[in-house]
């Protein structure tokens, strides 16, 4: 389970991405945003033939055939174990598929409900595995969402969680955004837990529990 997560990209950290994944086009500037929640924009990156996009995205994924963009059928978590079950995921693994950098993510451990961040150990940005899609109203409006896809928990993550997004390491990135690369097998080979060495973590205030709270003191180690 993901249900919280920090999308705080800095300038430095933007170039380097932008470098890295060799990302040709992108939108404005990705808004800081310390406790990102369910159907909040979220910067993601895209491919589309030849391109790379770093574009915006509805966190909660809305199924192409729902008849309105209601949360009863968005989605902001996808099992990998599952994801090739249904149609409608499939199919996004298949074609639709994107990377959601993040600062970290946030965690409730199950006995006492305390949050905890959970971020890399270097400090550079989390790139989690995630699919896409778009839907169309019949009033011509238009909304593309995503979602992040999770797996069971590494050893590093057991005792606050047993579910965790699946991080993908560096030498995944090329063929996750290659959009001729269909092969479901090894798609789903990919979707497994990060490993445990680069991750930290700390626990942060409950006041990361409210949606309503987008600040700094969201990521600051409760002392």
């Amino acid at each position: 389970m993901c249900g919280r997560f920090a999308q705080v990209v800095k300038h430095n950290q933007l170039k380097k991405l932008i470098d890295e994944l060799n990302i040709r086009n992108q939108d404005e500037q990705i808004e800081l945003n310390f406790n990102v929640a369910p159907t909040h924009p979220i910067g993601a990156v895209m491919y589309k033939h030849e391109d790379r996009f770093l574009t915006f995205f509805r966190w909660g994924l809305i199924p192409g055939w729902s008849k309105e963009p209601s949360t009863q059928y968005s989605m902001i978590n996808v099992r990998s174990e599952s994801i090739l079950e249904k149609k409608t995921f499939k199919n996004a693994l298949l074609r639709r598929r994107c990377l959601i950098p993040a600062t970290g993510f946030y965690e409730w451990r199950k006995p006492d409900k305390q949050p905890f961040f959970i971020h890399a150990k270097d400090d550079e940005l989390l790139l989690m595995a995630g699919i896409t899609e778009y839907w169309n109203g019949s009033d011509g409006s238009y909304i593309q969402s995503a979602a992040i896809i999770t797996t069971n928990a590494n050893d590093f993550m057991k005792p606050i969680h047993e579910r965790m997004p699946v991080i993908l390491p560096p030498d995944t990135w090329e063929s996750w955004l290659t959009d001729s690369f269909q092969d479901p097998a090894s798609l789903q080979s990919f979707l497994k837990p990060c490993a445990d060495d680069i991750l930290a973590s700390y626990p942060v205030r409950k006041l990361v529990n409210s949606v309503n709270v987008n600040s700094e003191e969201c990521l600051k180690p409760m002392v």
